[in-house]
Order: structure tokens, then sequence, then C-alpha cells
């Protein structure tokens, strides 16, 4: 099936692969749902999304297309989107470089909200695999002494939780 760019977006140039319209909003119900399943709220819009990739994922080899299909990477990306919102900042290019203090702290509960999410479905291999993360996260010198001890504690109960879940 051939999608045009008027309703598609470019993800990766150099793959020339893209995501349609449809394919983002379904991606977005889908995480909005099992938020909402899990107590959480978002307004994050397809628009936000967009700017938001559009912008700096901190990830560059990550693409909205990869993102789109892992609901539990997708939740933590809206949240942080959320939390920039709500921190009034702009989903720019330059939001990093503008306030990289408010975007780490962001960072930290759009992973805090991913792992209530992924603790509510019991989905223990995602668990597992961001372990890894919130330990360099925790030992990150250019994050502030707050943030490296929220990413501390979050891997701390994200053990407790595995330890509890794979009874």
């Amino acid at each position: 099936m051939e999608i045009s760019r008027r309703n598609a977006l470019l993800v990766n140039i150099e793959a020339d692969t893209v995501v349609s319209r449809e394919e983002i909003q379904a991606g977005i119900e889908k995480a909005k749902e099992m938020m909402a399943d899990a107590g959480i709220d978002s307004d994050v819009t397809y628009e936000d999304l967009v700017s938001w990739c559009e912008s700096e994922l901190p990830l560059p080899e990550i693409t909205i297309g990869d993102i789109v299909v892992d609901p539990l990477l997708l939740i933590h990306e809206m949240t942080e989107i959320d939390e920039m919102l709500k921190m009034g900042l702009e989903l720019t290019k330059d939001a990093l470089g503008k306030d990289p203090n408010r975007v780490a702290t962001a960072r930290l509960r759009a992973m805090e909200k991913e792992l209530d999410v992924a603790r509510h479905f019991n989905a223990v291999e995602h668990i597992q695999r961001r372990l890894e993360e919130l330990e360099t996260r925790a030992k990150d010198n250019a994050l502030t002494e707050d943030v490296r001890r929220g990413y501390s504690r979050l891997r701390t109960a994200s053990k407790e939780t595995l330890r509890v879940l794979e009874k």
C-alpha cells in the first residue's frame, strides 16, 4: 500500500521509512487506553508527538515508527511531552539546550509513569530491559543530584516489582 507524503511522516530519511498518520493516531489511542487503565491521564495529541519527534529525541537512533509500535515507549514519550508542556516548555529543537534540568525532570517522570503502566500490565520483560538505563541515569553526572536519586529510587522499586511479579 502506497502512503502519500501528505498523509505520512517521514521518520528515517536514510531508509525512507514512513509511518502513516493513522498508525500514529492508533498508537496514541492504544497508549492512552493503557494509561487510563493504570489511572494515568494524557492530553498529548498527534501534533504534539510529531513536533517532539521532529525536534530532538534524546536517542537519535529511535524513530517515531519505533515509538509507535511499542506502547510502553510511546507512553514514556507522551508523558515526557505532557510534563514538558505542564512546565511551560516548548516542543522545539532547542528545548533540551534551553532548560536541560527541567527536561531531565520530565524524562524522570516519564520513566516513572512508563514503569507504573508496565507494572500494571505485568510487563516483566519490559521492566527488566529498563533496569540498565535506570542504572546508567542514576550515575549520570550531567543530571542533577535530585534526578539521579530519583532514578536510583526508581531502579530499586523496579527491582522489587520484578521480585514480586516473578514469583
